[in-house]
């Protein structure tokens, strides 16, 4: 059994295309993850620059003077540029260099006008929420001094009411219910983790694919051996776990050090995870390559599908991808408990985020009756079989 493990560990590494794509190809993604989302978050979080049309009207310095405020300190949330007309201002968000500009109409109203083909976007949305916010102040103060113009008669009050209406003085706390402060974008590397653990398929279905009689001449000779199949099978099926397990800890690495990705302080556990990832990968590519009377290439192909197919419930293909992931999990859990992709990136996501293992358990638990199923069907097409049926 040594003998075959060592021979089955050589062909696989000596196929240098399948061990570097299998490692490497998580690495390249995560890297375009990692430039994708750091640029949204820091684009996320730069001042908003935003036009003013300057007019002599009580309404538009009063507009004025509330922009300067939020356009003064470090973190600044507002940078204000003024134009002396509404022409101005149009070319200057059209040229990009507002995202949008803002004037007081003729009822006094302040408004908000955007670039017809750059509309919806976030900064957009932060100054709206200041012209709403302006707003309400300014009604709050307008009735406060109708009713009752006594309460604003004393020094600092109209001030103070401001602060107050403004929220300054109201202290907010998050609160989580994970036990890891959750990120939007954590999901796709462990969607991604669960995808590229199904790519370690490949690894396993070129070893099993070598010992079938119509896979190639020498495995012919091998079919018709001393060892028995199911020797064979267990050699391959340990060799290609090996392999996978290792280019699975890299990627691990990777993300963890690297991109920065949390694992909830149990990367121990993590290892673990990704063994069970690397049986269940292993177990897929065994499947495929022992089904009889398909050509290799075909098994290639149909395997590159079926790992396409299986990741995108599991949440990697953007926003509608982890969308149709969310609603199998509410509508029909079932299609995610079977699938080997959605299992392995929620048991990276339960062990991360959850205060209890038995969520992350039942994940591994999953994968690896996935993997024993997939091995059985594996051990009953490598029976030795008669010429005429091959």
């Amino acid at each position: 059994m040594s003998a075959l493990l060592r021979a089955d560990l050589a062909q696989a590494l000596r196929n240098r295309g399948i061990v570097i794509w299998v490692m490497a190809f998580p690495i390249i993604l995560a890297s375009l993850f990692m430039f994708v989302f750091d640029g949204y978050r820091s684009g996320a979080s730069e001042t908003v620059a935003v036009g003013l049309v300057e007019r002599d009207t009580p309404e538009a310095e009063a507009l004025s003077q509330a922009l300067d405020a939020l356009a003064e300190g470090d973190g600044a949330l507002l940078s204000v540029t003024r134009y002396p007309s509404e022409q101005a201002a149009s070319d200057a968000a059209l040229d990009g260099d507002v995202c949008a500009y803002v004037l007081v109409g003729e009822d006094g109203a302040p408004r908000m006008m955007v670039p017809p083909q750059d509309s919806g976007t976030v900064q957009q949305a932060i100054v709206q929420l200041v012209l709403d916010r302006y707003e309400q102040v300014g009604a709050t103060l307008a009735t406060v001094a109708e009713e009752d113009p006594a309460a604003l008669a004393s020094p600092g009050a109209t001030t103070a009411l401001a602060d107050a209406l403004a929220g300054d003085d109201v202290t907010t706390e998050r609160l989580s219910v994970l036990r890891e402060e959750s990120s939007e974008f954590q999901r796709y590397y462990y969607a991604m983790l669960g995808f590229s653990s199904l790519m370690g398929a490949q690894v396993a279905l070129m070893l099993v694919t070598s010992k079938r009689a119509d896979g190639s001449e020498v495995g012919a000779r091998r079919q018709v051996s001393a060892t028995r199949p199911s020797r064979q099978l267990a050699s391959s099926f340990l060799a290609s776990w090996l392999v996978c397990l290792g280019c699975q800890l890299v990627a691990l690495a990777f993300i963890r050090l690297v991109v920065g990705v949390s694992l909830g302080g149990r990367e121990g556990l993590a290892v673990l995870a990704c063994a069970a990832c690397a049986l269940v990968s292993c177990a897929v590519g065994a499947a495929m390559g022992s089904l009889p009377g398909i050509a290799t290439h075909t098994k290639d192909t149909l395997l590159t599908i079926l790992t396409m197919g299986l990741s995108v419930p599991a949440g990697l293909f953007g926003t509608p991808s982890l969308a149709l992931a969310d609603w199998l999990w509410a509508h029909a859990p079932w299609v995610q408990e079977i699938n080997p992709a959605s299992q392995a990136a929620e048991a990276f996501y339960r062990l991360t985020f959850y205060d209890s293992l038995a969520p992350f358990a039942a994940s591994v638990a999953s994968l690896i009756a996935i993997a024993a199923v997939l091995l059985g069907v594996a051990a009953l097409f490598m029976r030795r079989q008669r010429y005429a049926r091959l």
